[in-house]
């Protein structure tokens, strides 16, 4: 069965897991904002699969992917 917990949950876990770490709930925020990180919502809540979270983690995407996701300005004439 997943793991899965809410935002705060989520940084609570890895605080507890390593506590040194720099991970903060805005940033995991900002992750699921874009799209970067897939969630559940129930409500107003997010839920994260903790599994796909260190997934991330430990594979995060290259720049070229994260040119690819963020679009593409253009001159405004």
């Amino acid at each position: 069965m997943a793991r899965m917990r809410t935002i705060k949950q989520a940084v609570q876990q890895i605080k507890q897991d390593d506590p040194e770490s720099c991970i903060s709930e805005w940033w995991i925020r900002q992750l699921v904002k874009s799209d970067k990180l897939k969630c559940h919502k129930a409500g107003n809540r997010h839920i994260l699969d903790m599994e796909a979270l260190e997934k991330f983690l430990k594979n995060p995407p290259t720049i070229e992917e994260v040119k690819q996701l963020s679009g593409v300005l253009r001159k405004i004439t």
